[in-house]
């Protein structure tokens, strides 16, 4: 009776741990099947996501040293090459000269001649060209004086005021014609062989600046009572026949 009972007992507990053997391979297989996966697989698996590379970053991928930074080395700054300079505001280029202006011409930037004409007879024409590197204004009408003059300036024709002022680029000429006597009227007559003549302002016929002198090729009578002067024009033509 005993030893029946103790092969019993010993079967008995075989078949357990065959029962429990065959439960944990069937848990094993459905981990393996679709269930949670083991620790091994979790830890294998590499992560996702995170943050995207800035854009500068961007520009050293590839041109790095192999620093964990991601930033290249060859460009250092990381900006992109077509980054335009910033502007200075500050134009390189110098203005060219000849510009609009409001300084007169005087003795100081002109050079005055003086030419006795054949027609019409008992004139005289002048000549004022821009010497100076700027522009001038030859305002209203030359004041004109005589050496051994007994009255001056001489009087000025208003009829022959220009519709604008005549402006001289540098090497530009402005013009004026001076009659120097008239019909006999009685006055007296001298002799002279230079002009002197002033320049006028901006505002009203006052002089400004140097005067200028030019000597004549030869003498002329001169009437102070008849002599009078044109205003200053850029067209000679203008004044040929005055």
């Amino acid at each position: 009776m005993r030893t029946n009972f103790r092969i019993a007992a010993a079967a008995t507990t075989t078949l357990v741990a065959a029962l429990a053997l065959t439960a944990c391979g069937g848990g094993s297989d459905d981990a393996k099947a679709g269930g949670q996966p083991d620790a091994s697989s979790s830890a294998a698996a590499p992560a996702t996501g995170g943050p995207a590379p800035a854009a500068g970053d961007a520009a050293g991928a590839g041109k790095g040293s192999g620093s964990d930074s991601g930033k290249g080395t060859g460009t250092g700054s990381g900006k992109h090459p077509g980054t335009p300079a910033k502007a200075t505001g500050k134009s390189t280029k110098k203005p060219s000269g000849g510009g609009a202006t409001d300084a007169p011409c005087t003795g100081a930037n002109v050079k005055l001649t003086a030419t006795a004409v054949n027609r019409p007879i008992n004139h005289i024409l002048l000549t004022v060209t821009n010497t100076g590197k700027t522009m001038c204004n030859a305002y209203d009408a030359p004041a004109v004086s005589f050496s051994n003059a007994q009255q001056s300036p001489i009087a000025v024709d208003k009829d022959t005021i220009p519709q604008a002022v005549v402006s001289l680029a540098p090497g530009a000429s402005a013009y004026a014609m001076v009659r120097t006597l008239g019909e006999d009227d009685g006055g007296k007559s001298y002799n002279t062989g230079q002009v002197v003549v002033y320049f006028r302002g901006k505002v009203g016929m006052e002089s400004t600046g140097p005067s200028a002198y030019a000597a004549l090729s030869k003498s002329v009578a001169v009437v102070d009572s008849q002599a009078m002067a044109t205003y200053w024009q850029s067209d000679l033509s203008s004044i040929e026949a005055w």
